[in-house]
């Protein structure tokens, strides 16, 4: 069963589903491939062509397993105290990979409530944060919703802000819900 984007765990489930489709594919185009070849002597036959369509969903798998492996799933205890912090208010996220036209790029959570959302990034990469915060808040400018974006670097930082926040009765706008809900997409 796939793994739902932006649940806690998704990242170490997506490797993992995304390693063994990798092996099952490579397996069946292998086995296809040595049929063909045992069945008729020669590797001028219809399974080899079958086997090297096989590779076409193989690299599709290659691909999506390159794009998750340099992240890591946020703990499950890390996870806890954030989960915990929110309450039932506002909308906590875990595990987020996602693009933009020119960047790939990667939070360990992220809590929205009323216009403010808060991220963390445990390991950023230079500039990782102001770009982050810049594709969030013009994103939203474009449709017309002003936010406020604070991206943190330890866990601490943002389960105090997530409390604080968590302590607010702001609803979070439709428009930054529902791209909150494109970009796990």
């Amino acid at each position: 069963m796939l793994p739902v984007k932006g649940t806690n765990g998704y990242i170490r489930k997506r490797k993992m589903f995304q390693t063994i489709l990798l092996l099952i594919i490579v397996a069946v185009s292998v086995g296809l491939f040595l049929c063909g070849y045992f069945a008729t002597g020669t590797t001028k036959n219809l399974l080899t062509v079958i086997a090297v369509l096989g590779v076409l969903p193989g690299a599709k798998s290659v691909v999506n397993l390159v794009l998750f492996l340099p992240y890591q799933s946020l703990d499950a205890e890390a996870y806890g105290k954030l989960s915990e912090a929110a309450g039932d208010k506002g909308i906590l996220y875990s595990d987020l990979v996602f693009t933009s036209p020119s960047h790939v790029m990667h939070l360990d959570a992220l809590y929205a409530s009323g216009t403010e959302v808060a991220g963390l990034l445990l390991k950023p990469k230079e500039k990782a944060e102001k770009e982050i915060a810049d594709y969030i808040t013009e994103t939203m400018k474009k449709r017309g919703v002003s936010v406020h974006v604070h991206i943190f670097k330890s866990i601490d930082e943002l389960k105090e802000r997530v409390a604080a926040l968590s302590e607010r009765e702001e609803p979070v706008p439709d428009d930054l819900a529902e791209f909150l809900r494109v970009i796990l997409v």
